[in-house]
């Protein structure tokens, strides 16, 4: 199975009963107009964001995002509620600006197969919740070896998403690397301690 598959299998299992006592506790709350699926235009433009300086390599480096285009790749049930996700065609650009000013496309027919260089967001409604759960995943590397080769592995979510107002920034997680012909310097970036936050320009 595909890994992302799994992976949507896992995380509707793990948060539908959260989401249900969730959504059970807030039944009087009439603030709470419960979330839905934010579709695949939200992404479309430019979001930028900084590393950020607590963490070292990379600390204060510059990421810009462009997002043209999106492709439904999924439009499903899966394990306890419904799932629907987007490829993205775009550039990633790492040290915008910089000395070592790096740019790599994305595109919609990386999914699934070969499942690098690309960028997806999947929605994931569980049955039992008014609320959804929302996940993005970056998968961009170089094609070829260069000096430095780059990979950029990072995540946002799954988060759980109780309106129906598209975000304009979130907060990315995970590592990026840079091999220096056999050196490599890998910067970690933590939830909820040291994580990217993308703001839509």
């Amino acid at each position: 199975m595909n890994k992302h598959l799994r992976y949507a299998a896992v995380i509707l299992a793990v948060v539908v009963a959260a989401l249900s006592w969730s959504c059970k506790k807030d039944s009087n709350n009439n603030n709470n107009s419960g979330g839905a699926c934010w579709g695949e235009n939200w992404l479309i433009g430019t979001w930028e964001g900084t590393t950020p300086s607590s963490v070292t390599p990379f600390a204060n480096t510059k990421i810009r995002i462009v997002f043209n285009n999106a492709v439904l790749k999924y439009d499903d049930q899966v394990a306890g509620g419904a799932r629907k996700l987007w490829a993205y065609s775009g550039t990633l650009t790492w040290d915008v600006g910089g000395a070592g000013q790096w740019s790599m496309n994305f595109s919609v027919n990386n999914f699934p197969a070969p499942d690098y260089n690309v960028i997806i967001y999947e929605c994931m409604t569980p049955n039992a919740a008014t609320q959804v759960v929302d996940n993005i995943s970056i998968r961009v590397a170089d094609t070829v070896q260069v000096n430095p080769w780059h990979s950029v592995d990072l995540d946002w979510g799954p988060a759980i998403i109780s309106t129906s107002t598209p975000a304009t920034s979130f907060e990315l997680y995970g590592d990026i690397e840079l091999d220096f012909n056999g050196n490599i310097q890998r910067a970690d970036y933590v939830p909820n301690e040291s994580t990217i936050t993308m703001t839509k320009k």
